[in-house]
């Protein structure tokens, strides 16, 4: 088995402009890269985090179309310091929820909805330590009744 280690999320978007203001400015993201390729003819932006970690890619053209609906569960996550406070600045923005923040354990979470109705998971606290919870103790999560707008 290989050691791999993931480098970033890629998302198809379907208006570039609108998906670059949605994450730089409610997550802090900096454009880092823009790079626009011919043939096939497609445009990515490569996003830095605050510690100038390239974590979001940025896709759009013409090799494949934006899902109309992302089956499963499989949303983008997000760790800040305050998820009330995000989740105030995401409705400030004129974007939805898909689920109020709210908390469990030493963790609070929110769930919001790109323009392409991607799932962002906002979460605050430390995660860490629902993973080091001991095997075969339960821990209650929130998620199972989540609104997405349409």
């Amino acid at each position: 088995m290989a050691d791999a280690r993931f480098m970033n999320f890629k998302l198809v978007v379907s208006d570039l402009d609108r998906s670059l203001a949605f994450y730089t400015g409610l997550f802090g993201l900096k454009e880092a890269v823009r790079l626009e390729f011919a043939d096939p003819d497609v445009d990515e932006i490569v996003l830095e985090d605050v510690s100038g970690a390239r974590a979001l890619v940025l896709l759009h053209g013409d090799v494949m179309p934006v899902p109309s609906a992302v089956p499963g569960w499989a949303p983008v996550v997000v760790q800040v310091d305050d998820v009330h406070a995000v989740a105030a600045e995401i409705r400030a923005a004129g974007h939805e929820l898909a689920l109020e923040p709210l908390g469990f354990g030493p963790v609070s979470i929110v769930m919001a909805v790109d323009p392409d109705g991607y799932l962002i998971e906002i979460i605050s606290g430390d995660a860490n330590t629902l993973e080091s919870t001991p095997a075969g103790q339960r821990v209650p999560h929130p998620v199972p009744h989540i609104h997405r707008p349409t």
